[in-house]
């Protein structure tokens, strides 16, 4: 899964993709400048793996990973405006949207929180237009082509249906998330890839002198979206420094944690993501699979044998197994081991063994 950092010029995404996936910044300033993009990976913090290698001191520890891409510029005005369908196109391919707002310098840009709502709210216009622009073509060619009888016009017409509710939601400036479709509905417009149909978050890259000063934005939480706020330059400053030199600088600013993990777990929430968890000697592993999976889905992201024969889980919730040190016998005796089958939907942190027979 893809996160793509979404700003103007000058905002901080590549800065903040250095931070995030651990890239070297020079070379990825290099890329940008050449209209090349970079991508990388970045773990999601999780203590509960941690924990387990605490436990078990496997030969490997494997954290949960999501991609970020590092994208050109938007422009709102100019004719550097005519740039942006490039840009559009590489964001349409993302998975979610991470919105860069650049707030570093001596006068704060976005000091309160109608400043930040007006400014995401050019952004949403931005991919509102754009993905109207899509829907109009398409209910187009779909009205010329279900004018004849042919063999595939029936669904065309479904298709056509579902356009038309997506034109309306847009012109009425809400997002094409926001129109409900039946899972047969969803999976004639799956291609589409609309940039409204993505989880949003927004970070706002501020100065170190306002740390710790970003207002909440009831705009935002309305809709569900995170706000991150981070200075991305000293971030990447600290990450970059050994760990005994870090903790100094940052109680310089006040800073009790770095600001990249959060960024990177409001991102893998915002996608609906979730995680189960594996653990022995060789290793201990968060999986990363869609929330609501079943078990059957679990079992095939470690491997496809596993789902293919799946008999059973072994399950534990990470908290119970926690709660006892981490000694099966006791999760056990409090009844708190379980197993299921094939239906049964995967939480977040449960602990699985999977049985099955190929």
């Amino acid at each position: 899964m893809r996160i793509a950092l979404v700003g103007g010029p000058s905002a901080g995404k590549t800065t903040i993709l250095a931070a995030v996936t651990g890239h070297d910044y020079a070379a990825s300033v290099v890329s940008q400048a050449a209209g090349k993009p970079r991508d990388g990976h970045a773990q999601v913090p999780d203590a509960r793996v941690d924990r387990l290698a605490e436990k078990w001191k496997p030969k490997k520890t494997t954290r949960a990973m999501l991609d970020f891409n590092d994208t050109q510029p938007l422009f709102f005005s100019g004719p550097e405006r005519d740039r942006n369908r490039e840009t559009l196109a590489t964001i349409r391919e993302a998975d979610g949207l991470a919105i860069v707002l650049d707030d570093y310098g001596a006068e704060a840009r976005y000091g309160d929180a109608a400043a930040i709502a007006a400014a995401v709210e050019d952004y949403r216009a931005e991919l509102i237009v754009a993905d109207l622009d899509q829907v109009e073509k398409r209910i187009e060619r779909l009205e010329l082509s279900t004018k004849k009888q042919h063999p595939y016009r029936d669904v065309e017409l479904k298709e056509l249906a579902v356009h038309r509710r997506f034109k309306e939601a847009l012109e009425g400036n809400h997002f094409v998330s926001t129109v409900k479709l039946s899972i047969e509905e969803a999976k004639l417009v799956k291609g589409f890839r609309f940039l409204s149909e993505k989880p949003l978050i927004v970070v706002l890259n501020v100065s170190e002198a306002r740390l710790g000063k970003t207002p909440e934005v009831p705009a935002l939480t309305a809709k569900g979206v995170p706000l991150v706020p981070l200075a991305a330059r000293l971030e990447l400053e600290l990450l970059q420094m050994p760990a005994d030199e870090r903790a100094a600088f940052m109680a310089d600013y006040g800073l009790t944690a770095l600001a990249t993990p959060g960024l990177v777990a409001a991102a893998h929430r915002a996608l609906g993501l979730a995680c189960f968890l594996t653990m022995g000697d060789d290793e201990c592993r968060a999986w990363t699979i869609a929330q609501g999976d079943d078990a059957v889905t679990a079992a095939g992201k470690i491997h496809s044998d596993l789902s293919k024969g799946f008999i059973a889980a072994e399950v534990v919730a990470f908290a119970d197994w926690d709660a006892v040190g981490g000694v099966m016998k006791d999760v056990k005796a409090q009844g708190k081991f379980r197993t299921e089958g094939r239906g049964y939907l995967v939480k977040d942190g449960d602990i699985l063994n999977i049985k099955f027979n190929v």
